[in-house]
């Protein structure tokens, strides 16, 4: 007999019967103690989501209690069914809605209740609302689940070459000249920091280009930055390395100052930090660096990109797209960094997770397949490997999350007020750097050294 939430799902969760549901905490629960009892509450006729650290669990009334037996509730959620629920972002949006109560954040996203059909589900690139789909992982913590353990191996000492290379001094001069330009895409300052992005990427011996559009329904003009390094023996396989260089305030018309030292100087000095220790060991594929325009609106810079690659041919060529937004802030001395793509192309969470536990062991590294918001969503949409690493503290609720960074979106998001910048930008790029090493390639060391 069909169950009444698979009848449900089968219908687009308008019939599923509500039931009773309750948020519990999932603390240190080994991966296979929590696929266990998940498959448990399946198999009595419930649902379930993971949110990091914490399960929300329903099941029919005389299940429930047994359900919860022995574990750590959080919150009695009352009667429920997921066409109740949706996923709200937090600050990611272009002009953010009024944030509604949250169950619990998740990523940057928010658990709220609110009936799904009545929402304005957008187009993904820019969408503030996500619907809920059951029994799935929204974000996973993969210390806690123990799977960062289990993906730790051996370091390369090739890799780690090029992650001892890494300079986080260099890295948080480079974010604080950016954040020294207002940055918004309606003032003079994008063209200085677009210049100086010009001169650093030149400066290191790469083809530079930059790309010019306008952000859309206006006649302003930007330009993406692009930087290439042509590989040794596979040029026309790309990886690319992005991450925004333009910032804003709350109001995306505001003409206040615009530092954005954390959103996103951080990310940009990261490609440029990138572009840095590719040009002291050459890759065998070609990378491209680029620096997008246009972000703060709508995607618009990585979108020209991406488009202009299908319009080449070029699209195919690409391997792996990593983008870099937010990487410096850390609201505590748990470093924890939100890796996020979507559920198609999960499969890209595996070498950051073996870089992270190999290379940078500080992270505390988060999963999330509820992809939105940043430069790496045009690469998603059209079937690119796409990964966004973010950290996952820059969203701030008074209640909810106090460790957020509040001067997002603000005059003061200075590179002064980045807390544990060298730290958790440095764990970042350490595990961005293993990554792309693997991705684009070396020459082993018998080659290096001349003998045959």
């Amino acid at each position: 007999m069909i169950s009444p939430l698979a009848l449900g799902l089968q219908m687009g969760l308008t019939t599923a019967l509500p039931m009773p549901a309750a948020l519990i905490a999932l603390d240190h629960h080994p991966q296979f103690e929590l696929d266990r009892y998940t498959r448990q509450v399946e198999a009595d006729g419930g649902w379930w989501l993971e949110m990091e650290n914490r399960l929300l669990v329903a099941a029919p009334p005389a299940r429930l209690p047994d359900l919860l037996a022995g574990e750590r509730v959080v919150a009695d959620l009352g009667w429920i069914r997921p066409d109740d629920l949706a996923l709200q972002t937090r600050a990611c949006g272009v002009d953010e809605g009024p944030a509604l109560p949250a169950i619990a954040d998740t990523g940057r996203f928010a658990l709220v209740r609110t009936p799904a059909t009545l929402l304005p589900y957008k187009a993904p690139d820019v969408s503030e609302w996500r619907p809920v789909v059951p029994n799935r992982a929204i974000t996973k913590d993969l210390r806690a689940r123990g799977l960062l353990h289990m993906a730790k191996a051996a370091p390369d000492p090739d890799v780690q070459q090029r992650v001892d290379a890494i300079d986080t001094q260099r890295w948080f001069d480079t974010l604080s000249t950016l954040a020294s330009y207002d940055r918004s895409s309606y003032g003079s300052g994008i063209d200085q920091a677009r210049d100086w992005l010009i001169g650093e990427f030149g400066a290191l011996g790469l083809q530079v280009s930059t790309q010019t559009f306008l952000i859309g329904g206006t006649a302003t003009q930007v330009e993406n930055v692009i930087a290439r390094r042509t590989g040794s023996v596979y040029p026309d396989e790309w990886v690319i390395v992005g991450g925004h260089y333009d910032s804003r305030q709350q109001s995306i018309n505001d003409p206040s100052q615009s530092p954005g030292a954390e959103d996103n100087a951080s990310g940009c000095a990261g490609v440029v930090e990138a572009a840095r220790v590719f040009s002291q060991f050459p890759p065998q594929r070609t990378m491209v660096f680029v620096c997008f325009a246009g972000e703060e609106q709508g995607l618009y810079g990585g979108s020209a990109y991406a488009q202009s690659l299908q319009s080449s041919g070029d699209l195919a060529k690409v391997d792996l797209a990593v983008i870099m937004d937010m990487i410096g802030y850390s609201g505590d001395a748990d470093l924890d960094v939100l890796l996020e793509t979507s559920s198609s192309l999960s499969t890209v969470f595996t070498p950051f997770a073996t870089a992270a536990a190999t290379y940078a062991p500080e992270l505390r590294v988060i999963t999330d397949t509820s992809a939105c918001c940043s430069d790496h969503m045009p690469f998603i949409n059209l079937g690119v490997p796409s990964l966004l690493t973010i950290e996952n503290d820059y969203s701030y609720h008074a209640t909810m999350r106090p460790e957020g960074y509040q001067h997002y979106h603000k005059t003061t998001d200075l590179p002064a007020n980045i807390t544990r910048a060298q730290q958790m930008g440095g764990g970042i790029l350490k595990m961005n750097i293993a990554v792309l090493t693997d991705a684009a390639g070396f020459e082993p060391p018998v080659l290096r050294d001349g003998f045959e």
